[in-house]
């Protein structure tokens, strides 16, 4: 359905630029309307399955919506169906209009390429739907055509294709040893197979090269620069779906693919977890130190999101029940805190052009329920209670002590006290100093940009009190991930 819309998109613009929005708009409201269709139709333990053109596997591609998959369906859809209308008023701003057509249509294409890659089943497809994601978030994050923009795409663009080339080659290896790309024909071939010392190349160089997709330290660094500069709605989908799929990667290959039972590989399997483990581990360390010592508040955001992905990572990796369910319940609500985030940093930069967190000295005052999203999101961040950072995190730490790993408790707690620094600071110049802007009232951006950012900023507190309605499945989905 979205590539279909993307396809006419242009033809659109071409015919009346202003059309590409609502265009845009009806064709991701209709996909998030068929993706959520599917929920209570998939659990823990049943799927649903379609044959493409009736082939089935391992000879044809099988869509595949797990637990897992819908999960990151419907985060792809919400969060990105606010993200759209939020970019309305703003994009207007940011770009030329010429080429506000292109925007849209790259918003459908990587909209399109999320969902296939979260749903797909063919390792092929996945490659495919992967690069479609990446290309197109190069070009979004240099469509402005500034200097600074190009240059943060083209860094991008150099990591992302070295990772791109990594995962070609590891399909290839592990194709030359199973002789099958379905990915659940491929984890019950590797039980017998003769080539496991190619199998095991092909685990680390799918790992390595999730690892740049998702910014994991010490691959982080095309972060930085492509997610600060780029327009903020295309920031907040880089931030929180994008990088998501880097996650989401990592995720396919060790428990779908690989799995942590298969005899043969299995020493391999829990090395390379526990690489990944203390990977994300300095992550969120060092992620969190260069956000505290950054000015520029998007700059600051970036950073925060290297050492949130730490925490997704670390609880998935660390093969406990709690702590699996404690990282993906961070997807959820870092998606949702990371995205308000950076849409608070648009306003801010759409309404008065202010970026330095020095700057903001006051402006809760006179933008209260922008400050205010901020300062909610921030507490998700962070994880304070009752939000839904909180109860991830809370989970991640019970998977830690579960697994008698006391090294990541303090790395939890240490990265949610750094958390607290950098995210509190913000909000103290917010509210706490300067006295506002004389005879300045209420000055709050649009309804179109505020409406959004406020949803997800209360989405956040919503999936922290009535975390129940999410953690059950995960619980489920994590048990019997592990049992394989």
């Amino acid at each position: 359905m979205p590539l279909a819309f993307a396809a006419l998109c242009p033809i659109w613009g071409m015919w009346r630029r202003k059309a590409c929005f609502p265009w845009s708009l009806l064709g991701v409201a209709i996909t998030s309307f068929l993706v959520w269709s599917l929920i209570g139709k998939v659990n823990a333990s049943k799927v649903v399955a379609y044959n493409v053109s009736g082939w089935r596997p391992p000879w044809g591609i099988q869509i595949r919506i797990d637990y897992m998959g819908l999960l990151m369906a419907c985060l792809i859809t919400g969060v990105g169906l606010m993200l759209l209308i939020y970019s309305w008023r703003y994009i207007v701003s940011e770009i030329k209009e010429e080429r506000i057509p292109y925007y849209y249509t790259l918003y459908l294409l990587i909209f399109t390429a999320m969902l296939g890659f979260s749903i797909t089943s063919d390792l092929f497809n996945f490659f495919v739907f992967m690069e479609i994601f990446s290309i197109t978030s190069y070009a979004l994050v240099a469509i402005s055509g500034e200097r600074m923009a190009l240059r943060a795409a083209f860094k991008y663009l150099l990591m992302g294709a070295i990772s791109s080339l990594t995962v070609l080659f590891a399909i290839a290896f592990l194709y030359s040893a199973t002789g099958s790309l379905n990915m659940l024909d491929i984890s019950s071939r590797l039980k017998s197979t003769a080539y496991l010392p190619v199998a095991s190349v092909a685990l680390i160089l799918f790992i390595a090269a999730f690892a740049v997709k998702s910014a994991l330290f010490p691959v982080h660094v095309w972060l930085p620069d492509a997610h600060s500069i780029a327009p903020s709605p295309v920031s907040a989908l880089l931030s929180a779906l994008v990088i998501k799929m880097g996650v989401l990667g990592i995720f396919r290959i060790l428990f779908t693919v690989y799995g942590h039972s298969f005899s043969g590989l299995s020493s391999t399997w829990n090395s390379i977890a526990g690489v990944v483990a203390w990977a994300a581990a300095l992550s969120i360390i060092l992620g969190s130190v260069m956000a505290i010592i950054q000015r520029d508040l998007k700059i600051m955001i970036a950073y925060s999101s290297v050492s949130q992905i730490g925490y997704i990572l670390l609880g998935i990796t660390l093969i406990s029940t709690r702590g699996m369910a404690g990282g993906l319940y961070n997807i959820v609500a870092h998606a949702m805190g990371k995205a308000c985030l950076f849409l608070v940093a648009g306003i801010f930069i759409y309404k008065h052009g202010l970026r330095r967190i020095e700057n903001l000295r006051g402006i809760g005052r006179t933008m209260p329920v922008t400050a205010g999203a901020f300062a909610l999101a921030a507490l998700s961040i962070v994880g304070v209670p009752p939000s839904a950072g909180f109860v991830a995190k809370w989970y991640i730490l019970w998977g830690c002590f579960q697994e008698g790993q006391y090294a990541f408790v303090i790395v939890v707690l240490l990265g949610s006290l750094l958390s607290a620094v950098y995210c509190f600071r913000v909000v103290y110049y917010m509210f706490f100093t300067g006295a506002g802007r004389p005879g300045v009232g209420l000055d709050e951006a649009p309804f179109t940009m505020l409406a959004p950012t406020a949803i997800l900023s209360v989405g956040t507190l919503f999936f922290g009190i009535f975390a129940t309605l999410l953690l059950p499945s995960l619980n489920n989905a994590a048990r019997v991930l592990l049992l394989k």
